[in-house]
Parts: structure tokens; sequence; C-alpha cells
């Protein structure tokens, strides 16, 4: 449950004064200019994302944030692929993953997504990151 709602956009945050910026963006934005199999592989991953309960997807420039109470993954739109970090609690060693970072307590894993079939790999520990981010 959220403690609090900006004043400005209406968006709910866990912290009272959560720096952020106003508005969730448009995705048109992020995916202008990118070829049509790239913007059809987001579409799949951001389809699969709205599955996992309430979210709320945060667009801007070349980024987009997948967040429930908090982020559990975000994205780059790259030229070919989407660059996929995923938020776990725990270190996951698999050949998917190109780049792990441990942080307070939190491990973010690092994807190049090119195809439906990465993306298929992916959607477990999407799952998993979400189901941390509401716990």
């Amino acid at each position: 449950m959220a403690s609090w709602i900006c004043p400005k956009c209406g968006r709910e945050f866990t912290r009272v004064n959560q720096r952020h910026a106003c508005g969730t963006g448009d995705r048109s934005r992020v995916l202008r200019g990118r070829p049509d199999s790239l913007v059809a592989l987001y579409a799949s991953l951001e389809s699969f994302a709205k599955t996992l309960g309430r979210i709320e997807i945060v667009a801007r420039d070349r980024y987009v944030l997948l967040r429930s109470r908090r982020i559990f993954a975000d994205l780059v739109v790259m030229k070919d692929a989407l660059r996929v970090a995923v938020h776990l609690d725990r270190r996951v060693n698999s050949p998917l993953f190109f780049k792990v970072v441990s942080d307070r307590g939190k491990v973010t894993h690092v994807a190049k997504v090119q195809n439906e079939r990465e993306l298929g790999n992916l959607k477990l520990y999407l799952k998993e990151a979400y189901e941390i981010s509401v716990s």
C-alpha cells in the first residue's frame, strides 16, 4: 500500500516525497525509429509484465522502468536488442546474464534480449523480481 501520492502527477510511492520525474512518459518515443522486430519484442515483454500484477511502466528517452511498489526491472532500447536489468535478492548463475552487480542486498542481473526465445528464458526471473518488489 502506498504511503504517499504525488500531488502533481498522482503517482503512488512507498516513501513520502519520493524523488521522481512526474508522469510516466510515452513508450512510442522510446521505440521511435526502431526495427519492427524490436518493437514487437518490447511489446511482448510489456505484455508479459502486465500479467504479473499491477505495475506502472515509466518510459524516458531510451529507457523503461517496470515498477510495482518499487522498480523490479528496467530496460534500455538498443539498436538491435533490449538490455534488460532484473533486480533480484539473490545471485543467479546463468549464461543469460552478461553482467551481475550486487548493491545493498539487491543483485541486478543484466541480459541482452534479441528474440522471443531469450525473452522466454528471462520471464522466470522477471516474475521472481516482481514478487520480490511487492513483498
